[in-house]
């Protein structure tokens, strides 16, 4: 049976043949929290079985000392029951034994069955009108509580609406950037910086969005590999996007100037790493492999071109 601490969500499935028939409480291992794990129905009264002799045949009434065998019967009784009740293990120890055996499992390097929360499509998706509403509050709950929101993301919905939510950041990014532009504040663009200001803010508008959707699909792409690489794959290429255009929430940081742009980045890493991790149930450090690998790959790419553009 699976057995999951409401609190902190540690779980692990426990051999339920291995557990005390009456213990229904745990103490999780990691957040000592003590809570109850299941509902037993109650058992008839079992009279506790011993070795001792046969109970004597009924004591003649003429006998002056009935009393005192009468208190000595008493005395036996209630010596065996204790015996038999101290010789049972306490329920909640054998149980706190078990999971900590579990807990000990998963430093060593096991992998534990996370509680996770129903499937739940993000309200972005889920309504039919009231959409600015409903973005602003989708876009909180990403911000507020990635680990909810990634683990209850379910897939087979298309990536429609999921773009959109990403091209709503990155036009509102866009738009920012082409006032910071009209103004003097930023610089252009290199593809715009021989163009007066005007079209500069205008061609920002449209240029910005598709290289970051292009750029969007290439990083899906490339991260999904990995994921597929590593075995870490649970949710198919629509989980993986699903976890790259909502984790996309802190790049409005980027309305900022200057300052905006690295805190964005920061966040945007940070955000995507909680994003592949709970929405396809991967290890951190299967996660870790599929963010650092390929930036690793595209540096080693970027000095093997260097070098040989060197070298022309």
């Amino acid at each position: 049976m699976n057995i999951t601490c409401p609190k902190c969500g540690f779980g692990r499935a426990v051999n339920e043949e291995k557990l005390p028939p009456k213990a229904v409480m745990a103490t999780c291992p990691k957040c000592r929290h003590r809570f109850k794990f299941r509902e037993i129905a109650p058992l008839e009264h079992i009279e506790p079985k011993t070795d001792s002799p046969p109970a004597a045949p009924a004591i003649d009434p003429e006998i002056q000392d009935m009393p005192k065998q009468a208190s000595g019967l008493v005395e036996a009784e209630q010596e065996t029951t204790s015996h038999v009740e101290s010789s049972a293990p306490p329920h909640d120890e054998d149980l706190w034994n078990e999971l900590s055996a579990l807990k000990e499992d998963d430093e060593e390097g096991g992998s534990y069955t996370e509680h996770r929360p129903e499937p739940s499509l993000p309200l972005w998706e889920r309504v039919e009108s009231g959409y600015p509403r409903a973005f602003v509050q989708t876009f909180l709950e990403v911000l507020a509580n990635p680990k909810i929101f990634f683990s209850a993301m379910p897939v087979g919905y298309g990536l429609v609406k999921p773009l959109l939510f990403f091209l709503i950041i990155v036009q509102a990014v866009a738009l920012s950037q082409s006032i910071w532009q009209l103004l003097g504040i930023i610089p252009p663009s290199a593809l715009t910086e021989n163009l007066d200001n005007t079209l500069q803010a205008a061609l920002s508008l449209i240029l910005y969005p598709l290289e970051v959707c292009v750029f969007l699909f290439l990083d899906t792409a490339m991260n999904h590999f990995f994921l597929r690489l590593f075995k870490a794959d649970t949710k198919g290429f629509e989980g993986t996007f699903r976890a790259g255009t909502y984790s996309a929430a802190p790049m409005l940081l980027m309305i900022v100037p200057y300052i905006g742009l690295p805190l964005a980045m920061i966040g945007v890493v940070v955000y995507k790493f909680l994003g592949l991790r709970h929405v396809h149930g991967a290890t951190n450090k299967q996660v870790l492999a599929v963010l650092i690998l390929p930036m690793l790959l595209a540096i080693a790419v970027a000095i093997v071109l260097a070098l040989l553009t060197g070298g022309i």
